[in-house]
C-alpha cells in the first residue's frame, strides 16, 4: 500500500450551478416585469423610488449574507411546509398580478418567492435573520391607485395650505383652491408626486436602512427617528412646493416645469437628509446626556459569539440542484400561465370624439355657452394617460331646457381600464379643487324601459359660496361598480374572463341658488340624463349604459 491510498476526503466544493439555475428562473419571471415597470409605474415621479429601493435591497442582502457566513449563522435546516406555502403564494401573486396588471401583486410577489427559496433550502432561522431585507423590499412595491388617492389627498391639501400661508406671510400674492395654488398670474397644481408620499416612502426606507446599519441600542431612539421621518418628509415637500412656486413667479411657467422642477426634487432630498442627520445627532446628544446623568456608559454593540464547530460557510451556502431545477421550472411555467391569462378581447363602443357624437340639441335641451367654470373631471399633470389623467377623451358642456334651467354635463372615457389607471370618482376631483362634500347618497334610475338599472351617486359640493348638486354614474364594462374597491373587482373579473374593460364617467351637475332646491336639482339632472341616454343609445348603443 502507498500513502496515497489513505488520503483524507476533501471538503465538498462550492458549486454555483444550482444558483445559476435559480437565477435563470427568477430572471425569466422578473426581467420582463421590471422592464415594464421602468416604462410604467417606476418611470413616473410618484414611484421613482422603486428601482432605488430594489437596488439597495439587493446590495443589503448580499452584505447581510456575507455577514451571516462570517458569523457561522447560515444553517441547513430546510422547512419544506412554510417554504412551499410562501413559494406558491408568490407564484400565484405573480401570475394574477402579471396577467391582470395588478402592479403591487406583480412586484410584491418577489418577496414571498425569495422567502420560500430560503425556507426550502436553509430553514426558518436563516430566513428570520434576513427579515429586514425582505421587509425593505416592500418599499419598492407600487401602491394601488385607490390607496394613493386616499393617502395623498390630505397630504396634498396640507402641503398646499402651509405653502400658501408661508408665501403670504412673505408678502407674495398667493391664493389657494384645494390643491391648486395661484401665485401672480400663474396656476400650480400640487400633484401626487408633490404631496410627499413617494418621498415619504423613500426617506422612510432609507431611514430604516440607516438605523439597521448603525444598530442603535436604544429602541426609543430608533422608534422616534422612524416616526419623525413623516413630518420631515412633509416639511421637505412644503419647501419644494414653495421653491417651485417662487421659480414660476419670477421665471415663468416654463422654468417651473423644466429643469428647475427636477432641481427642486433634488433640493427636497437634500433638505430631508439634512433634517434626518440633524435629528439623529440631536437624539444621540440626548442619549449621551441621559446616560451620563444616570451614571452609565453608552452601551456598545454586543459581540456575537461565533460557533467553533460550524462547517465551512461556503459549504453551507451551497444550493441543492435537486431543489433548484424544479423550482426554476415552476417559475418558467408561471410566466407561461400569466401570458395565457392576459385579457385580449377589447370592446369597441366608441368610434369618434365626444365632440362629434354627443348632440348639441336633443329633446327639450340645447347647448349654450357656459356662464361659469365647470369642475374638471381629472387633473392633468401633462404626462399623458396615467393614474393622474386616466382618460382618452373628455367633454364638458352646459345645456338649458325650455324653462331656462341649466345642467352641466361632463363625460370622461377610457378604452382600457386597469388596476393602476382607472376612472377617478368625482368625489376625488371635487375635493382636490377645494370643495367640501355633503349629503352623499346612492342613486338608482332606469333611463330606458329595456335598459339596465343604473347605480350611481349624488352629493352636494360647496366652495366659497358656490353650491353644486352633482349626480353621476360610472360604467365599467357591463356594470356600475360603486366605489374604488368595487371598480377594481369588476376590472379583475372581466380580465380573468379574457375581456378588457372600458369605462365611462357620466356626470350632471347644477348650481344651487337655495339649499332647499336640492330635490328639484336632482330631479332635473335625472330627467336630463334619461333624455341623453335615450338619444345616445340610438346612435351609439352601449356607450353610456350597457345594451
Amino acid at each position: 500500500m502507498t500513502a496515497d491510498t489513505f488520503r483524507p476526503t476533501s471538503e465538498q466544493r462550492f458549486s454555483g450551478i444550482p444558483w445559476i439555475v435559480m437565477a435563470a428562473g427568477l430572471a425569466a419571471m422578473y426581467i420582463p416585469s421590471f422592464i415594464d415597470l421602468f416604462h410604467g409605474a417606476w418611470g413616473t415621479e410618484r414611484n421613482a423610488h422603486g428601482p432605488i429601493v430594489l437596488a439597495v435591497a439587493c446590495c443589503y442582502m448580499f452584505v447581510r449574507v456575507r455577514q451571516l457566513l462570517e458569523e457561522g449563522l447560515i444553517e441547513r435546516r430546510p422547512a419544506p411546509v412554510p417554504g412551499i406555502f410562501f413559494l406558491a403564494l408568490g407564484l400565484l401573486c405573480f401570475v394574477l398580478g402579471r396577467s391582470q396588471t395588478v402592479l403591487f401583486m406583480e412586484a410584491g410577489s418577489l418577496i414571498p418567492i425569495l422567502m420560500g427559496i430560503v425556507l426550502l433550502q436553509f430553514g426558518v432561522r436563516t430566513c428570520s435573520r434576513l427579515w429586514f431585507a425582505f421587509f425593505f423590499m416592500l418599499f419598492m412595491v407600487p401602491l394601488p391607485a385607490s390607496v394613493v388617492d386616499l393617502l395623498t389627498q390630505p397630504l396634498k391639501i396640507g402641503v398646499s395650505y402651509v405653502s400658501e400661508h408661508v408665501l403670504r406671510l412673505l408678502g407674495y400674492p398667493v391664493a389657494r383652491s384645494g390643491v391648486i395654488l395661484y401665485i401672480g398670474p400663474y396656476q400650480l397644481l400640487v400633484a401626487d408626486a408633490c404631496a410627499g408620499l413617494n418621498s415619504l416612502f423613500t426617506l422612510e426606507a432609507l431611514g430604516l436602512l440607516y438605523m439597521n446599519l448603525v444598530r442603535h441600542q436604544s429602541l426609543l431612539r430608533n422608534v422616534l427617528l422612524a416616526v419623525l421621518i413623516v413630518p420631515i418628509s412633509f416639511t421637505a415637500n412644503t419647501v419644494r412646493v414653495m421653491v417651485l412656486a417662487l421659480i414660476t413667479f419670477y421665471m415663468g411657467d416654463a422654468a417651473g416645469q423644466g429643469f428647475l422642477h427636477g432641481f427642486a426634487g433634488m433640493l427636497l432630498f437634500l433638505v430631508a437628509l439634512g433634517l434626518i442627520i440633524a435629528l439623529d445627532g440631536l437624539l444621540r446628544w440626548i442619549a449621551v446626556r441621559y446616560a451620563n446623568f444616570r451614571g452609565h456608559a453608552v452601551p456598545v454593540a454586543v459581540q456575537r459569539a461565533r460557533s467553533a464547530t460550524h462547517n465551512s460557510g461556503r459549504e453551507k451556502f451551497t444550493m441543492n440542484i435537486r431543489l433548484a431545477i424544479p423550482v426554476a421550472i415552476v417559475m418558467a411555467l408561471s410566466v407561461v400561465v400569466a401570458g395565457m391569462l392576459v385579457p385580449h378581447m377589447t370592446p369597441v363602443v366608441k368610434t369618434a370624439k365626444f365632440s362629434l357624437i354627443v348632440p348639441t340639441q336633443f329633446g327639450q335641451w340645447r347647448e349654450v355657452p357656459s356662464p361659469f367654470l365647470q369642475v374638471n373631471v381629472g387633473l392633468d399633470d401633462g404626462t399623458g394617460r396615467n393614474a393622474d389623467q386616466p382618460y382618452d377623451d373628455v367633454l364638458g358642456r352646459t345645456y338649458v331646457n325650455r324653462q331656462g334651467e341649466m345642467v352641466m354635463l361632463a363625460l370622461a372615457y377610457a378604452a382600457e381600464q386597469s388596476q393602476d389607471v382607472k376612472i377617478h370618482l368625482p368625489e376625488v376631483c371635487y375635493v382636490a379643487q377645494g370643495f367640501t362634500l355633503t349629503d352623499g347618497r346612492p342613486m338608482t334610475m332606469q333611463t330606458r324601459a329595456d335598459g339596465p338599472q343604473i347605480v350611481g351617486s349624488r352629493f352636494v359640493a360647496s366652495n366659497k359660496g358656490r353650491q353644486e348638486a352633482v349626480s353621476y354614474w360610472v360604467r365599467i364594462g357591463d356594470g356600475f361598480p360603486s366605489g374604488g374597491l368595487a371598480a377594481r373587482w369588476k376590472i379583475f373579473k372581466d380580465g380573468m374572463s379574457g375581456r378588457v374593460s372600458d369605462g365611462i364617467l357620466v356626470r350632471a351637475s347644477s348650481l344651487l341658488q337655495d339649499p332647499d332646491d336640492q330635490a328639484h336639482a336632482f330631479a332635473l339632472q335625472e330627467q336630463f340624463l334619461k333624455d341623453l341616454d335615450r338619444v345616445m343609445h340610438d346612435t351609439h348603443p352601449g356607450l353610456l349604459t350597457p345594451t
